[in-house]
């Protein structure tokens, strides 16, 4: 059986002491099993709360919030975080100018096509998601009054049973089913067989949204294009990309940022022992959704799966900083997708934009999750 040791000062900057811990032993079958990636996200979350508990203003261990993998949610912060996301699909827009963006909701989408070319395969793709999806958790709290548990998705409890899973069953506590099944339909991403849907979703939350912007192909992206959510789920894809065994060695062969956040994309890097890692789990993770606007680079934060989905890979994040929180307090790279065109080294000090949703932040100030300015959670092991 193969067995696999990773030693980590796992830690954080307590009074300039360092809390050490050795990572176990992992045989295979613990890393395909999920159980050796529940370890490690609980030493992470260890590390994390030991270090909130130093604290003595802004993020202090009572204040901090934890977030959890759907299916470990209480049914009634299912519901309420449905209800909420609703909420938002039916307020107002931030933005003026923009023909298609006729809900609160859908200013994300305008956001994240703005600010696709600066904030994917550069030194901000993980911190800015991770800063996204706090807005939106703010969004959720202050518009429709949700303080219930942020939500992520571990994928690979669902690779070779996405239809049950409890995240797209299309049950009353989902976030609806699958799309209606296209015959010969292609999957969106090459490599794989195609999805068990394609078409508009029919069952369960959100089978009525109206997804309004995109898609990128469109003449005028931006203007109103009122069409119905779909969904093609693909066991296919979330097997070969967005397993447990993907996601855990992304985690033990990977001892720098820049390994680390390229192995996440899929941009053919080679990690520690020259493991290699794919097309990536933050592909495997969207295709394993697929759909419209699921598929649109642009355009998939429209998705309401999106978040859960970049729940998991800021919480593989948070993992991965908190097996050796000295050392990994880093970014990689420039501030232009795949440095095209190209631009300066990313500093820490330098601006993200999320206006008009809320303030732009520093790079750095969304380096910890619970460092307080403004970040304050930690993730839950499922």
């Amino acid at each position: 059986m193969l067995s696999i040791v990773k030693l980590f000062a796992a830690a954080g900057l307590l009074s300039g002491s360092v809390i050490a811990a050795t990572i176990p032993t992992f045989t295979q079958a613990q890393i395909d099993s999920g159980e050796a990636i529940r370890q490690l996200g609980q030493i992470a979350y260890d590390n994390a709360m030991a270090r909130a508990a130093k604290a003595t203003t802004g993020c202090t261990k009572d204040k901090v919030k934890i977030r959890k993998e759907w299916r470990k949610m209480s049914l009634a912060d299912r519901k309420g975080y449905q209800e909420a996301v609703t909420c938002l699909m039916r307020s107002p827009s931030r933005y003026k100018n923009i023909p298609g963006a006729k809900s609160a909701w859908d200013d994300y989408g305008v956001l994240h096509y703005y600010q696709t070319p600066f904030v994917h395969n550069n030194a901000l793709f993980l911190l800015w998601h991770r800063h996204y999806n706090w807005v939106l958790e703010e969004d959720l709290k202050n518009i429709c009054g949700y303080t219930g548990v942020f939500p992520y998705w571990e994928w690979g409890l669902d690779c070779g049973s996405m239809d049950k899973s409890p995240v797209f069953d299309g049950s009353e506590y989902s976030l609806g089913g699958n799309g209606v099944f296209v015959p010969n339909h292609r999957a969106a991403i090459g490599g794989a067989k195609p999805g068990t849907g394609g078409g508009c979703v029919q069952s369960g939350p959100f089978s009525n949204y109206t997804v309004n912007l995109g898609p990128l192909t469109a003449r005028q992206p931006l203007n109103a294009n009122p069409r119905c959510l779909k969904r093609d789920l693909n066991d296919d894809v979330c097997k070969k990309w967005a397993s447990l065994r993907n996601t855990t060695d992304v985690l033990l062969f990977t001892s720098n940022i820049a390994t680390f956040q390229s192995a996440i994309q899929g941009e053919g890097v080679r990690g520690d022992s020259g493991k290699t890692f794919g097309s990536g789990i933050h592909v495997g993770g969207h295709y394993s959704i697929s759909g419209d606007p699921g598929s649109d680079f642009y355009f998939s934060s429209l998705e309401p799966g999106f978040y859960l989905h970049h729940g998991n890979i800021d919480r593989l994040h948070f993992i991965w900083q908190n097996l050796d929180w000295e050392k990994r307090q880093t970014i990689a790279g420039t501030g232009t997708m795949y440095n095209s065109p190209p631009s300066a080294t990313s500093k820490l000090t330098d601006n993200m934009g999320f206006e008009p949703l809320n303030r732009n932040i520093t790079i750095g100030a969304a380096m910890d999750t619970v460092g307080g300015s403004p970040l304050c959670y930690v993730y839950e092991p499922w």
